[in-house]
């Protein structure tokens, strides 16, 4: 499989979502807010993609490490974010790492407050909901070729629902997200078929 053909929503996840944490605030102008200012930092990681085989039994798929910086906050009239940059390298696949830009940071209020953060990446913009201190979670359709690449047949269709929970272990800042795919397709005696899994699993670690 070409590095260019992943699932937008995979490489999403394996770089955007090792951020907001909970680091300390960076030395930056009294204009950005200190939550943006917290962004700034260096993650490492280790990743875990699933699928299905020509049986339907959960199998792994593919597996990486990656290294992502964030960094250069920026305050605008209603926004303020971190440029960010995930180079990614790919078990079994040559070559330099496949690094893909990005931003991350929070919609502004009127009164200057922050609103909802989101993400920009591949030319899209994905919102994240914050569900509880150190908790976030957000939703995406699956793409079919994404399915296809996990092994379902053409014609299934799927949601995927990540979810990040942010500790600090051993005094590391650290974010372990796992992804729920539900996926529907027919199999081959045209009966509705429906598998719930988890189809990706890993974690980023602030670097000190």
């Amino acid at each position: 499989m070409k590095i260019q053909n992943l699932s937008r929503h995979l490489i999403l996840l394996a770089g955007a979502l090792s951020l907001p944490g909970i680091g300390l605030a960076a030395d930056t102008s009294s204009d950005i807010p200190k939550e943006v200012a917290a962004l700034v930092g260096t993650y490492s990681g280790s990743w875990k993609s699933f699928g299905i085989d020509a049986q339907g039994q959960v199998v792994p798929r593919m597996s990486w490490t990656d290294t992502m910086k964030a960094d250069h906050p920026v305050r605008e009239a209603d926004r303020a974010w971190v440029s960010t940059e995930d180079a990614m390298t790919f078990e079994g696949r040559p070559g330099a790492p496949f690094k893909l830009p990005g931003k991350e940071g929070y919609r502004l209020n009127p009164d200057g407050t922050l609103g909802e953060y989101f993400i920009e990446t591949y030319g899209q913009t994905y919102r994240m909901q914050k569900l509880a201190e150190g908790i976030w979670t957000y939703a995406a359709d699956a793409a079919p070729q994404e399915l296809e690449q996990l092994g379902f047949p053409k014609g299934a269709t799927g949601r995927h629902v990540a979810v990040k929970v942010v500790t600090k272990e051993a005094g590391v800042e650290t974010h372990r997200i796992s992804r729920v795919t539900t996926v529907s397709w027919p199999d081959t005696d045209g009966k509705e078929r429906w598998l719930q899994y988890v189809s990706l699993e890993g974690f980023h670690k602030r670097k000190k």
